[in-house]
């Protein structure tokens, strides 16, 4: 391979810095702008280049020794090796650069919000099994193959602890035919969840005896298998909720993060002079519970398609004590087939693919005063807030939110006001009473 000298100008969202060579743009993993760095190429497209560094010549200000045990092989902590407040920086200047690809230039985004822990902040955990090498591990990227696991610095030190354990006797293991393993932290302990081919009795009581004895945070060890399914309940405090969860629902990562998040959302409502609204991909129903905790003279419909995360929400409300809710299993974009209901304000929180055609139609036919839209990923967002500027309504705020610390991800929470509706659509109130 040919090596290449270069200084590098700048960096995109996953962690790669940018340098040009002979008129093309090359992508280095690991490079911070200022540096001066010996590169090769590793890979050639029609428009850009991937390469490889070789040396460091100058190094930038903002580097540091990066804490995790195998941060070239996993890729996961792809920011880890810069400095926290460096990191911050380039997830603001990703979400402003997501924008202006998507042709809004003009739109200011704040500086991004985080919390002081950078590194064990992970509620779960989850790992593949490699039934050759009898371990678990993460995937290498853009692979299946399981990379050999030696510590994750993202999460709890118990939890290497807990797979390092298993590791020492593949036997213990082997005897349930697993596939993945997922460890999650809750107020109540830790669960530990083994996702397996087929149902072994005998393996399962053994494995759960084991790591009872030795670890008496774990609270629970569930073995579950197409043809037997284990579950618990988990419970957490969230920005004063008591909520709960099946283990295997879907629940944010990291818990004082999301907190700043829900104090996001909560500004954001407080500015909207709403007396009806709809909290879409209401999940578990964090968010929908948090505002109609906060307002309580509002009425809130929450809408899921995971019946399992609906139940939770419903019970949730109810252990909350919070009555001006009600919750709902169904595709979230048939709210106006449910509800006789026009919502002032329309919260969502979409997965990483964004909302869908049918979606994005479904909230301009709503044509809510106010959305406040909370999303993992900048590239969907904005594509979607473009679309709905396109049809009436404006920015009025954008915030990253550094929910996974050292890792090229970045939530971020915008507001969004209609600017040509006729009226407040509030005042009509409900056909449907709470």
């Amino acid at each position: 391979m040919e090596r290449y000298t270069a200084d590098f100008t700048d960096i995109n969202e996953n962690g790669a810095g940018i340098t040009r060579l002979d008129g093309m743009v090359v992508f280095v993993p690991g490079v911070l702008p200022g540096e001066r760095v010996e590169f090769e190429i590793t890979e050639r497209k029609k428009n850009y280049a991937v390469g490889k560094c070789l040396s460091l010549i100058r190094r930038s200000e903002y580097r540091i020794a990066s804490i995790c045990p195998d941060e070239e092989a996993c890729g996961g902590c792809a920011l880890g090796w810069m400095e926290y407040e460096e990191e911050n920086r380039i997830k603001a200047n990703a979400v402003r650069a997501a924008l202006r690809r998507a042709g809004l230039s003009g739109i200011s985004v704040e500086e991004t919000v985080f919390a002081p822990q950078r590194y064990g902040y992970r509620n779960k955990m989850t790992l593949h099994y490699d039934p050759d090498a009898h371990c678990f591990g993460y995937c290498r990227p853009e692979s299946n193959a399981v990379l050999p696991f030696h510590g994750c610095a993202l999460c709890p030190q118990g939890f290497s602890d807990i797979v390092l354990f298993l590791h020492d006797d593949p036997d213990l293991v082997s005897a349930l035919s697993p596939q993945s393993l997922s460890i999650r932290s809750a107020d109540d302990g830790i669960t530990v969840v083994f996702s397996c081919r087929e149902w072994n009795e005998r393996a399962s009581e053994t494995i759960r005896c084991a790591l009872k004895k030795q670890f008496s945070e774990i609270t629970h060890v569930l073995v579950s298998a197409p043809e037997h399914r284990e579950t618990t309940e988990l419970t957490d405090r969230i920005a004063g909720l008591d909520m709960r969860y099946s283990a295997e629902a879907f629940r944010q990562v990291n818990t004082p993060a999301f907190e700043r998040l829900l104090a996001l959302v909560r500004e954001e409502a407080e500015k909207a002079n709403f007396k009806t609204a709809a909290d879409l991909y209401c999940g578990s129903g964090v968010i929908g519970l948090e505002l109609a905790k906060e307002f309580p003279k509002a009425k809130f419909y929450g809408i899921e398609i995971n019946p399992d995360a609906v139940e939770d929400a419903k019970k949730n409300a109810a252990r909350n004590g919070i009555g001006n809710i009600r919750f709902f299993c169904g595709d979230a974009a048939s709210f106006r087939q449910r509800f006789p209901v026009s919502p002032d304000l329309v919260t969502v929180d979409p997965p990483r693919a964004g909302l869908s055609a049918s979606m994005r139609r479904e909230l301009l036919a709503l044509a809510p005063q106010n959305v406040i839209y909370v999303s993992c990923n900048p590239q969907t967002l904005a594509r979607d807030l473009a679309e709905l500027m396109q049809n009436g309504y404006r920015i009025a705020r954008v915030t990253p939110v550094n929910m996974f610390p050292a890792t090229k991800h970045v939530e971020t929470a915008a507001r969004l006001v209609k600017d040509d509706a006729a009226c407040p659509k509030g005042s009509e109130g409900s056909h449907e009473t709470l």
